[in-house]
């Protein structure tokens, strides 16, 4: 099973991007619905009586993620939603690590639309990561980053080292 970290703007399109990614997979997943968000500025921002996406989790987005679950039984394992706040690779980093994302969704064609006043674009992100990109649905494709590869080959000699 693998998670795959698929961006949100809470809207019916992330859901379409979901089921697109699902289907091309062909196996099961946890989808995880992403947002990314810029730190607080100052201190109102920090005692704000509810988080950016409260109003943008509601009973629609709820029940898109119940009928894709339901749509899809044997693929999709769970659907949930993570935000991150923050914007440097750093921390992005970090988080694709401890939710052990093996799959970011990034169509060639994806564009990012602003959920709130400060929702980050995840692109720069994505791309910057060493994380495989699943970019065309048509070609069922998922595009491993040159660094992944090269650190998976020298891993593959360093075994082959250690077992002469």
């Amino acid at each position: 099973m693998v998670n795959i970290l698929v961006p949100t703007d809470f809207s019916q399109a992330s859901f379409r991007l979901a089921e697109q990614a699902v289907k091309s997979l062909n196996k099961e997943v946890n989808i995880i619905l992403f947002h990314i968000y810029e730190m607080p500025s100052g201190i109102s921002d920090l005692i704000r009586p509810e988080p950016p996406y409260a109003q943008m989790i509601n009973d629609t987005f709820r029940q898109n993620c119940k009928y894709l679950k339901y749509k899809y039984p044997d693929l999709i394992n769970k659907i949930c939603f993570k935000y991150l706040t923050g914007n440097t690779q750093s921390l992005f980093n970090h988080f694709t690590d401890a939710n052990d994302i093996g799959v970011i969704v990034c169509p060639e064609d994806y564009v990012f639309v602003k959920a709130s006043k400060t929702s980050l674009d995840p692109i720069p992100f994505f791309k910057k990561s060493k994380i495989a990109l699943l970019k065309d649905f048509s070609k069922n494709k998922v595009a491993e980053p040159v660094k992944a590869t090269e650190e998976m080959q020298l891993d593959t000699a360093q075994v082959a080292l250690a077992s002469a």
